[in-house]
């Protein structure tokens, strides 16, 4: 799911004022506030592995970190109900988040080796 650009524009100031908060609240509901305290909470997770360079995204959810392929696919269950199955949603949280912590640059960032990658992808996959 892609943000329009006026919201990209909204996301990327140093500061939300009231009044973003309000518009992004009112169009996403739950998700938005749920993102943004995962982000400002330091949950988001951008992975880069060496030496083939890929990047991977997770996000710390209330049971465990999801893999996030950024504007696609999230393993979390909110998404395969939510978003695949009952067509509610165009995201979950997690993807929210991982779009909000990219445009604000608010993430950690780790590396690893891309053994450690194939390891961590296992864990990450579940769908659970």
């Amino acid at each position: 799911m892609r943000l329009p650009k006026h919201e990209i524009n909204r996301l990327s100031k140093k500061e939300l004022t009231q009044e973003d908060i309000e518009y992004f609240r009112e169009k996403y509901g739950k998700r938005f506030i749920r993102a943004l305290r995962s982000v400002e909470e330091g949950r988001v997770t951008r992975f880069n592995f060496v030496p083939s360079e890929i990047v991977r995204w997770t996000v710390h959810g209330s049971r465990r970190d999801y893999l996030v392929l950024p504007e696609v696919f999230c393993t979390c269950r909110s998404f395969y109900h939510e978003v695949v199955i009952d067509r509610e949603a165009e995201m979950c949280y997690h993807l929210f988040a991982q779009k909000i912590a990219e445009i604000r640059g608010s993430y950690v960032s780790k590396e690893a080796t891309d053994s450690e990658r194939r390891k961590l992808v296992i864990e990450w996959r579940r769908t659970d």
